[in-house]
């Protein structure tokens, strides 16, 4: 062994010395020695060597056990409680812990090398006794969370078994009405142990189910938001794991938990981390229910409690409602600049609930609901045992079509446009076909108004998953065929000016492909205009705008030239320049001057494409 091992070694066994004097003076050495390099050299070859007899980091981590032990030995059988041994004992059990992980984070810096196991199970055994918690609980928390489940390599090494018992032990100091450990720090562990559960084994379904509808069912009584925030991301983690396998305990806990978890976001200001993982609780219980849109039991949908579950979207969608509403207000009122669309999962959620809401018919449906119903309706809620005041909620296609009307303004207007886009995109067929013409013409009046701000691109979005839907379903089109028809060539000619706006250049050539992809009108001599020189640059969107045209109809032999851009037909002139060379000139971006040929290169575009 060399000199500086045994130096290490005799400072090990000082550790354990019956005199507290002692154990402090070696305490003390013990760190001296730990930052010296060639102590550092040793303890590293030696615990990296197969079958080493000299001291190794775990051996090293052994003998900090016993001191810990020796300590809160004497802590506990010490019966003074005067001030001045109170504080000694306090600062006394904070230099230990100190050391500890000092220890640890020294001999761990260059990568893991103290067993996993070890580590582990001395901090269940001082988090097992009710003292030990009591006095270290705090720092072994922050030791585990820091040093031990922030460890990848760690998550490999932990046995089922352990994952187990962490997750035990913590539940139940969650549950318990001891203040020994923070409970943002406890909350903290729950959520990393979760994680490792349902990453790193087949999950504990028993104890999490039974835990979450402890913990969360009275969730508006909880005073730290951070702590609901750990706990409702542990759900989400832990629903997403069991739901293929546990649908039917996952949709129970859900509708016993949808309540609570929703006052939090009505009533209790949650933070924005906090807002996303509700609403991601929200998207996951509609997905469990309703898997891929089903209405119905024949279909796939599931629910505990029909009526219940039913009472509950009404709720949810009165919510999203107002927080829509919000979002909206608070905007007008923020100076600078602001980005008005509201995020995509909140917009995917209110369309996901718009559809099972509204009905298949055009007609607006009416739910009455208290107000006690919309809020948290279990015992010990603010609202429980107070009269129930009765609000009406309207919902279906005409009162969406309220929120499209062109006299409100953009904090308004974009996020229904918003909801409108992905309602009709991922459920084409709940479209009413007596709901064609008037959505069509909404939307039309809101492109043909707008003339600052940002709805510009939203309204031509909507437009598109219109074109797309009538065309995917063109039975339904043909009652009110010529009114679409009228409609249509009015929002072609728009979108062919729009091509020319920097901001709605991409989405007038997406909705122009999606209008000459499903025949809605007769292509014109103003849409060919754009390919045939400069007055529309060279894109994916645009070369597969042409891609659809070319499918569709055969392509002029020219167009007769005028002045300028004053086209006043298509013609079989001869003397025309021949449309199909100008648009492959348009294609490949070629210069028709000859000291520029060689120089002429494809577009990538050309490259990227396939016809």
């Amino acid at each position: 062994m060399s000199l500086a091992l045994h130096d290490l070694l005799v400072c090990c066994r000082g550790l354990e010395n019956d005199k507290a004097t002692e154990r402090k003076k070696e305490a003390e050495r013990f760190r001296r020695l730990l930052r010296t390099p060639e102590v550092v050299q040793e303890l590293d070859r030696s615990s990296g060597a197969k079958s080493s007899k000299q001291l190794t980091w775990d051996a090293v981590f052994r003998f900090l056990q016993r001191y810990v032990q020796k300590e809160t030995e004497s802590m506990q059988s010490s019966k003074s409680v005067t001030a001045t041994s109170l504080a000694t004992r306090k600062k006394k059990m904070a230099e230990m812990c100190s050391l500890i992980k000092y220890f640890i984070r020294y001999a761990n810096k260059r990568g893991p090398r103290l067993k996993c196991s070890e580590l582990l199970k001395h901090v269940m055994e001082v988090l097992q006794s009710s003292y030990s918690c009591s006095a270290y609980g705090e720092d072994y928390s922050s030791l585990l969370v820091k040093d031990i489940l922030s460890v990848r390599k760690y998550w490999c090494d932990i046995t089922p078994q352990q994952w187990h018992n962490l997750l035990e032990l913590y539940c139940g100091l969650f549950n318990s009405s001891s203040k020994s450990i923070n409970r943002v720090l406890v909350s903290r562990v729950i959520h990393m142990v979760v994680q490792g559960c349902c990453v790193q084994t087949d999950g504990f379904n028993n104890t999490l189910f039974s835990f979450f509808a402890k913990a969360l069912l009275n969730a508006r009584q909880e005073k730290h938001l951070t702590v609901l925030e750990h706990l409702i991301s542990a759900l989400n983690i832990f629903l997403r794991s069991s739901a293929m396998n546990c649908r039917t305990r996952v949709c129970h806990l859900g509708e016993e938990l949808l309540p609570s978890i929703l006052y939090v976001w009505m009533d209790m200001r949650p933070s924005a981390a906090l807002k996303e993982d509700i609403v991601n609780f929200f998207n996951l219980q509609i997905c469990v229910h309703h898997p891929k849109g089903a209405k119905t039991q024949d279909t796939g949908a599931h629910a505990e409690d029909w009526t219940k579950w039913r009472s509950q979207l009404f709720s949810l969608y009165d919510a999203l409602v107002r927080e829509i509403s919000h979002i909206g207000s608070r905007g007008k009122y923020v100076t600078g600049m602001r980005h008005i669309a509201v995020k995509d999962n909140l917009i995917e959620l209110t369309a996901d609930i718009c559809h099972q809401l509204f009905t298949d018919y055009n007609d607006t449906h009416i739910m009455e609901v208290t107000q006690a119903s919309v809020r948290a309706t279990q015992m010990g809620s603010p609202t429980h045992g107070a009269a129930s005041k009765r609000r009406r909620i309207e919902m279906g296609w005409e009162i969406l079509r309220d929120h499209l009307q062109p006299q409100h303004s953009d904090f308004d207007v974009i996020p229904w446009m918003q909801i409108t886009a992905v309602l009709i995109s991922k459920y084409p067929s709940m479209v009413p076909c007596q709901e064609l013409v008037p959505l069509l013409s909404a939307l039309y009046q809101l492109l043909a108004e707008q003339r600052r701000g940002e709805r510009g691109p939203y309204v031509l979005r909507c437009l598109k998953e219109v074109a797309r839907c009538q065309t995917r379903y063109p039975e339904r089109a043909q009652v009110h065929r010529a009114e679409l028809g009228r409609l249509w060539g009015r929002v072609w000619a728009l979108a062919l000016r729009g091509v020319s706006s920097p901001q709605m250049e991409t989405f007038s050539l997406e909705l122009l492909a999606s209008i000459v992809h499903g025949g809605l009108i007769n292509i014109d001599r103003e849409f060919w205009k754009l390919f045939s020189a400069s007055a529309c640059k060279v894109s994916q969107n645009a070369a597969m705008c042409l891609l659809q045209a070319l499918l569709k109809c055969p392509v002029p032999k020219s167009l007769t030239l005028r002045s300028g851009w004053d086209y006043v037909g298509i013609t079989e002139g001869s003397g025309s320049p021949n449309l199909k060379e100008t648009l492959i000139a348009w294609l490949l971006m070629s210069d028709q001057s000859d000291e520029m040929e060689e120089s002429s290169r494809p577009h990538p575009i050309i490259c990227s494409t396939e016809v």
